[in-house]
């Protein structure tokens, strides 16, 4: 039989993408026959804890996955998504006996927080000595991995000694859009404004804080506390399902990190491992991306032909001048070429696929 498990998601994240990916996981899933196994997320804060009750909490979510997944068999496969929202410490050696029981073990890895959030001055050592133990363990006790890229694929390979069989690449995130009309969309041109959509918080997107002013920009997402002018409209933020429609542009952005120069920083750096799920929001609609051109999603751009890449955001008028209309709505038809499979799943139901023990 197949399984997945179902994480109870937190509140509060309806309006940003983290939550979308996985549910959108989900549901492909039970499209493909997986039967669901539900886990619920205590609202409980560890953060509070003392030590004693620290230890004693992860060992009862160790219990409650234990007893949740008992009724796997031999031959049986589970998918889990990762990382794991309720964690803790003794997962890994469950996941490993599992695998040792002859259960296939499959992680989706959503985001690799030893490369996040681990790297902030801001999270403590002992979190994340805390990040490392926990996430290298789990990946290095499953059956399979689905990863975001060829790029993550290497640095698991370099880093963990994964093994490359236990590896398969994702290569871009899907985005479901429910009775999708595009007849609800507005207009995407190339004489309108650069699209930013996502978490607009100074420490998460400060790039967003230092735009150039020779481009016109269209910010969409919460927590925007910039300025607004003739070049900088802020538009507010949307649930992921009204989303789509609000969008207008010409191009969506792809960037992170501290600056609009290039991508540095932490999550400039994650660029160049990750999938951002905001690239996956803009083909999905249709539109046309510019995408740092260090950035490992880059390379799945150029082959598609479905955007282009700048090292620096105020490159973007150069070469929007040097664009035709002609070549500009060639871009757009390959986006919604990819949007159109992206829509129907396509990228995860083929990962899915090739997990083959």
């Amino acid at each position: 039989m197949d399984y997945f498990i179902s994480e109870t998601q937190e509140d509060g994240l309806s309006r940003t993408a983290g939550v979308k990916a996985r549910d959108d996981l989900e549901t492909l899933l039970l499209s493909q026959g997986y039967l669901k196994i539900s886990i619920p997320v205590s609202a409980y804060d560890r953060k509070k804890a003392g030590s004693i009750n620290k230890l004693r909490w992860h060992y009862n979510i160790y219990k409650i996955w234990k007893d949740k997944l008992s009724l796997l068999k031999k031959n049986d496969r589970v998918i889990v998504q990762f990382p794991i929202i309720e964690h803790s410490l003794l997962l890994p050696g469950l996941l490993k006996k599992l695998v040792r029981k002859g259960i296939d073990v499959n992680l989706v890895i959503h985001d690799l927080e030893l490369l996040r959030a681990a790297k902030r001055d801001d999270v403590s050592f002992k979190n994340k000595l805390r990040l490392s133990i926990e996430e290298k363990n789990c990946l290095k006790n499953v059956s399979h991995i689905i990863v975001h890229n060829e790029h993550m694929k290497k640095f698991l390979m370099n880093e963990f000694q994964i093994h490359e069989d236990q590896l398969v690449s994702l290569e871009i995130f899907d985005y479901l859009i429910d009775d999708f009309d595009s007849n609800k969309m507005k207009v995407f041109d190339k004489s309108l404004p650069i699209i930013i959509a996502g978490n607009l918080r100074q420490h998460k997107a400060a790039y967003v804080y230092d735009l150039p002013d020779n481009v016109n920009f269209n910010l969409y997402g919460i927590d925007y506390t910039g300025k607004v002018n003739d070049k900088i409209q802020y538009h507010g933020s949307y649930p992921p399902d009204e989303l789509p429609y609000a969008l207008s542009g010409s191009f969506g952005l792809v960037w992170d990190g501290i600056s609009s120069q290039t991508c540095t920083g932490v999550y400039g750096e994650y660029l160049k491992i990750n999938n951002p799920h905001k690239t996956s929001l803009y083909l999905a609609c249709g539109i046309p991306v510019v995408i740092w051109s260090q950035a490992a999603l880059a390379d799945f751009i150029i082959q598609n032909k479905c955007g282009i890449t700048v090292e620096n955001i105020k490159d973007i008028e150069n070469k929007l001048s040097s664009l035709s209309g002609d070549e500009y709505n060639t871009i757009k038809k390959n986006a919604e070429k990819i949007g159109r499979l992206l829509r129907e799943g396509y990228y995860t139901k083929q990962a899915v696929k090739n997990c083959v023990s």
